[in-house]
Parts: C-alpha cells; sequence; structure tokens
C-alpha cells in the first residue's frame, strides 16, 4: 500500500486535525431549522444549534486530545485505533441509557454498568474524568458506578449540549437494529443529517453537499468533468458520511464505466476506462511527464482473471506495447487544472468510439 493510501486510512481510522475540522464546519452555519422536531426536545431549533455546536468543540478538543496525549485517554499510542472508537462509545452509550431532565442527563447506576458492559466498554471512572475534563460535570459517581446510586450529569457551559448529545445517540441508536455500530461513524463525526427525519434515515450523499467539502481546485475540476461527461452517462455515488467519496459514470449506450472519481478532503483521483486508446495514441504525445508515468506504471498487464472482462486496453507507447488490465490502469492522482482538460480530451476521444 502506498503512503498516501496508508495516510488516508489512517485518517479514517482516527480523526486528524483535517477531519476535525471538517466535523466542526458541518455545524459553523447550522441554525437547525432542518432538524425534525420530534428530536428537538422542546427546544427552539436556534437554541438546538447552539447545542451542536458546543457538542462538536467539545468532540474537537476530545479528538485532539487523544492525538497528542494518546496514554491520558486509554490509548498505548497513537497507532491504537480502537482508543477512539472505545472513547466515543462510552458518551454514546451514556447518552442511550440516560433520560434527558431540566438540562441534564440521568440514569440508575445499574442500567448504566449494564448497558456499558453490554457494549464492552471497560473502566467507565476513566472516561467519565476524561470528559469532565472537557467540561462535563458528573454526580453520584465513586470509585466504581454503584447500582444504588443515580447518575447525573451536566454541561454547565451550555445548558442545550445534553439535548443535542441525545438526539444524535438516539438517531444513531436505530442503526444498531440493522447491524452493529452502523450509526457510529454518524455519532463520532456529528452528521447531524441524520436527525433531519424521524425515525432516522441514513443520508444519501449528494452532489452539491459533496462539491461544498472539496477544495476550491478540486471543485472547479470535478464540476468540468461532470458537465462534460453527464450527458452520455448516468451518475452514481457512493461514499462515506463525511469525507470520502467516489463518482462513477456508466455510458447509457453500452452500459460500461467510462470514468470514475475518487473524492476525499485532501484531493481527487481520476480513473478513465480508455478502452480505444491504441487508436488515438498520438494524443499522448502532449502529455506532461507525470501523466505519460501515471499510463506507463499504474495498473498491471491483463491475465484475464475475470471472465466478464471485455478485452485489454492495448497500446504502443514509446515504442513498448502494453496491455493493461481494466482495474488498475488509467489512473491519474489530484491532476491540475490543466491535466484535467487534458483529460477531457482524452474523454472526447473516447466517446468517439462509442
Amino acid at each position: 500500500m502506498n503512503d498516501r493510501k496508508t495516510a488516508k486510512l489512517e485518517e479514517r481510522r482516527l480523526a486528524t486535525p483535517r477531519v476535525q475540522k471538517n466535523m466542526l464546519g458541518l455545524t459553523k452555519h447550522f441554525d437547525g431549522a432542518s432538524i425534525h422536531r420530534s428530536y428537538l426536545g422542546g427546544l427552539a431549533p436556534e437554541e438546538f444549534a447552539s447545542g451542536l455546536r458546543a457538542l462538536a468543540v467539545a468532540f474537537m478538543a476530545l479528538y485532539t486530545g487523544m492525538t497528542n496525549n494518546p496514554q491520558a485517554y486509554g490509548m498505548k499510542d497513537t497507532n491504537d485505533v480502537k482508543g477512539p472508537v472505545k472513547n466515543m462509545n462510552f458518551l454514546r452509550v451514556l447518552a442511550q441509557t440516560c433520560t434527558l431532565r431540566n438540562h441534564s442527563l440521568e440514569v440508575g447506576g445499574d442500567i448504566l454498568a449494564q448497558a456499558l458492559k453490554t457494549a464492552k466498554v471497560t473502566k467507565p471512572e476513566m472516561y467519565f474524568q476524561i470528559y469532565e475534563s472537557l467540561g462535563f460535570v458528573a454526580t453520584g459517581l465513586g470509585q466504581k458506578i454503584a447500582a444504588s446510586k443515580t447518575i447525573c450529569v451536566e454541561y454547565p457551559d451550555n445548558n442545550h449540549l445534553l439535548s443535542a448529545l441525545k438526539a444524535m445517540a438516539d438517531a444513531v441508536g436505530v442503526f444498531s437494529e440493522v447491524g452493529p455500530n452502523r450509526g457510529s461513524p454518524y455519532f463520532d463525526l456529528l452528521d447531524y443529517r441524520i436527525l433531519e427525519n424521524h425515525p432516522a434515515t441514513e443520508p444519501k450523499p449528494a452532489m452539491d453537499y459533496i462539491l461544498s467539502k472539496l477544495s476550491e481546485e478540486s471543485r472547479d475540476i470535478v464540476k468540468a468533468l461532470d458537465a462534460f461527461i453527464q450527458p452520455f452517462t448516468k451518475r452514481t455515488i457512493k461514499g462515506d458520511i463525511g469525507w470520502y467519496w467516489t463518482l462513477t459514470y456508466t455510458l447509457k449506450s453500452t452500459k460500461k464505466v467510462i470514468m470514475s472519481i475518487k473524492l476525499d478532503l485532501e484531493g481527487h483521483d481520476i480513473k478513465l476506462n480508455l478502452a480505444n486508446i491504441g487508436q488515438y495514441t498520438a494524443l499522448l504525445d502532449g502529455l506532461p511527464e507525470k501523466m505519460i508515468d501515471e499510463i506507463k506504471d499504474d495498473g498491471w498487464e491483463c491475465s484475464h482473471c475475470n471472465s466478464a472482462c471485455g478485452r485489454a486496453f492495448a497500446f504502443v507507447l514509446d515504442g513498448k506495447s502494453y496491455r493493461k488490465c481494466q482495474c488498475g490502469s488509467f489512473i491519474f492522482t489530484e491532476p491540475s487544472q490543466a491535466e484535467s482538460k487534458l483529460l477531457l480530451g482524452l474523454l472526447e476521444r473516447e466517446l468517439e468510439f462509442h
């Protein structure tokens, strides 16, 4: 696995500062107007929005602490990918189990202890101390959670934070009926879109939403490619909730994929399926060295590993014959504006054969 792909994987496992910034950006201009009334808990939309923004700041501090001082958060080191999961699972289970009363969360010690045990969350006293350092205040605790005690959690700095926390936890709880921890990423990244319907429904990534998360350069490149190829194709979108998506373009005429774009917060990779490149290799003469190297080096020679594969992408470049596998060839990593215009030229030529 190359360094860039490894970095992307680690970014998904432990929220890096870039992802933290994105999470906070999700709530920066959030006004609560889109939240379903069943999740507002009697609050006005602007009050709920205030609580969710405060919760985002607390989450930011938590992720920063786990990155800078992992041992203080029950982690071995920054490579301990289970550490963030455990921290967030504790808070999620606490909020799901508690009852919201007068800006505080309350639960019997026996009920909370059993819920944490079922979720395989150990050392709850340590997590209470962690969240107290973030501004949460818990009463009714001793050295251990006592079955006879009532645990009460407050957040004095913002009376509405716990309402937002409870709403997020209850919404992701709906997904537990579909698959274990399926809703966890929505909670961990405060993707408030799951609060827009009741019962909670899994939001589908929309093009406008994705474009709003990209850098200006990536956004312009994707929009240009999308506008050009859309009349000839059907576009499908898949991806995670906050920072990774794949756009796939399937030709209406042949039902074959001609282009896919992989996007994240750091950039964009573009894959073209140039099945007929052997017919227009002259166009490659004008490509920069970086793109030529990607054409030569990416992918592998076709070995007919899949019976559904039509044929190899065959062409001659610099006197050498290539028979590239369709799966891994013609992937261009973070092309610039100028390079993306050259890709449009290749796409335009390829379309003449379909």
